[in-house]
């Protein structure tokens, strides 16, 4: 494990975290990390308190907390109080975190991965809650729904805060172990991840001690403690589930590979095939019920999809995410694209950004404009076939100055977060911010092109053709777009001078609604 690389995605995670303008799941993630590090010393004003935060929640809290299913006796309640009281503290609790987990599953303004993760968290939740209540396990049901649930926890703040990097680590995973995967881009295990930061959050011992990893001679005999039991309960149901989710597994295989489970653990706890196919019976009541009170539609949701479809014996929806793993598998470099998979590969990428895009911009969300960025320049990365990307943005303290804040590549990794570029310094950058003029040099070494390029492009002797855009908010350059080759040169067709110019005009309209939203602020 890379004690570096570990240390840079904790610290990501943290300011993510503690970052008030960070995506509506992050607030979900903070809301459970609350009321999981307060579980057992939490009061029942504390609580009210709590889920009332959000208003939209406490309706559905009460609304779920009517249902039969919670509530056999039909005790109509009306306040969370009142639900707590009639229903129990730990019932409530674990309420909230299944309609907060799927509300956030169904919601197509978040990515996929994200839903899938917020899914996979609440089905194993669900899981565990209905096999703890084998009559021959002593541990408490409840306890078991919020273990399971936050041994996804390093996984949800994964795709929820560093979604390319996730993307990325599941790709690798097809190559190699899922723990590897994770530890070569992360640099730390997701469960590794979770149990680092919620290990600081003052959480119980009885649930930290269920995010540990499984020492492997745990499953050889029957859990000796109550503990014990949860630990490897939680472990069992995030397997299930992950299988359940699994698309590589067909309707006939399905009951084979739950078997390999229900064997694997058969020595440590008395689960069979028939208990784990009625608490996904169980499970898909649960989710439409949920889905009926969050007002979604059950199928917009993965967890409703994939466990609707196991339930019935049926294959399982198409899923976005491995289309793309096996399509980037696949994928030529695009230099030795013929034009028509060149274009068709360019707007692909240049589509996936927009709803990328879309997603995080969704009317009443405060704008990120350091996430719009990285999928800026990955889109236009992937799009051209760049070996470096970067985007030079404004010093605050110097505006004559720009710092490539964000990027890829070999070049960009040297000079990251230093002002390399001005509008005062005689180069090829200074003639295009004040002329605000596009700039594609197709060969670095012609003529007298190479006076003008700065020392730290001209140094790295791979650099064979470059680009530079300027990006334009009322007269003002406030951004500048590079990207470079190492061997060939940039070749730009009528469609991609489109893509390029509808990218830049996304970013300078956000530019503007950013300025607007801190203008409001501070007014």
């Amino acid at each position: 494990m890379s004690k570096k690389l570990s240390k840079q995605t904790v610290s990501s995670i943290e300011n993510a975290l503690a970052d008030k303008k960070t995506t509506a799941i992050g607030e979900v993630v903070q809301i459970i990390q609350e009321m999981a590090s307060k579980a057992f010393r939490i009061s029942i004003p504390e609580l009210s308190k709590l889920i009332g935060r959000d208003t939209t929640i406490t309706e559905k809290v009460i609304s779920a907390a009517n249902t039969l299913g919670f509530n056999p006796n039909g005790t109509e309640v009306s306040t969370i109080a009142e639900s707590i009281h009639t229903i129990g503290f730990e019932k409530i609790r674990n309420l909230t975190i299944s309609i907060l987990l799927v509300e956030n599953a169904g919601q197509s303004t978040n990515s996929f991965e994200q839903r899938e993760i917020a899914s996979l968290a609440v089905c194993s939740g669900l899981m565990a809650q209905q096999l703890s209540n084998h009559r021959r396990l002593s541990a408490d049901p409840e306890l078991s729904f919020v273990c399971a649930s936050l041994r996804n926890y390093g996984k949800l703040l994964m795709s929820s805060f560093m979604v390319e990097k996730f993307r990325e680590a599941k790709a690798l995973s097809l190559e190699m172990g899922q723990d590897e995967a994770f530890t070569e881009v992360f640099g730390i295990t997701p469960l590794d991840l979770g149990m680092e930061i919620l290990s600081r959050t003052h959480l119980p011992k009885s649930i930290l001690a269920a995010l540990q990893e499984v020492p492997k001679g745990k499953l050889r005999h029957v859990a000796q403690t109550d503990s014990d039991e949860v630990l490897i309960m939680s472990e069992l149901c995030v397997n299930i589930c992950e299988v359940a989710f699994d698309n590589s597994i067909e309707p006939d295989q399905f009951n084979e590979a739950l078997l390999k489970l229900v064997d694997r653990f058969s020595r440590t706890l008395p689960i069979s095939l028939d208990g784990i196919n009625q608490a996904l019976v169980d499970m898909d009541t649960n989710l439409q019920m949920f889905n009926r009170v969050i007002g979604a539609r059950g199928l917009s949701s993965p967890a409703a999809a994939n466990i609707q479809a196991r339930v019935s014996g049926k294959k399982l929806p198409p899923r976005p995410y491995e289309t793309r793993i096996e399509a980037k598998k696949k994928q030529k470099p695009v230099s030795e694209m013929n034009p028509e998979e060149r274009e068709e590969h360019a707007e692909e990428s240049f589509q996936n950004a927009i709803d990328q895009i879309s997603g995080k911009t969704a009317p009443g969300e405060e704008i990120n404009l350091d996430e719009i960025y990285d999928i800026a320049v990955k889109t236009i990365t992937e799009g051209l076939g760049l070996a470096t990307c970067m985007i030079f943005v404004n010093e605050e303290h110097d505006p004559r100055s720009y710092s490539a804040r964000f990027g890829s590549g070999q070049l960009f990794k040297r000079i990251r977060n230093r002002p390399m570029v001005s509008k005062i310094k005689k180069d090829i950058f200074s003639i295009c911010i004040n002329r605000k003029e596009d700039i594609l040099i197709q060969d670095v070494t012609a003529g007298k092109i190479r006076s003008v390029i700065p020392d730290w492009i001209d140094g790295n002797s791979e650099t064979t053709s470059l680009l530079i855009l300027p990006v334009v908010l009322e007269d003002d350059v406030f951004a500048i777009i590079f990207g470079s080759v190492d061997e060939n040169s940039i070749n730009l067709e009528k469609n991609d001078h489109r893509r390029l110019k509808q990218m830049r005009a996304h970013l300078s309209e956000l530019q503007r609604k950013v300025t607007e939203q801190r203008a409001l602020k501070s007014a």
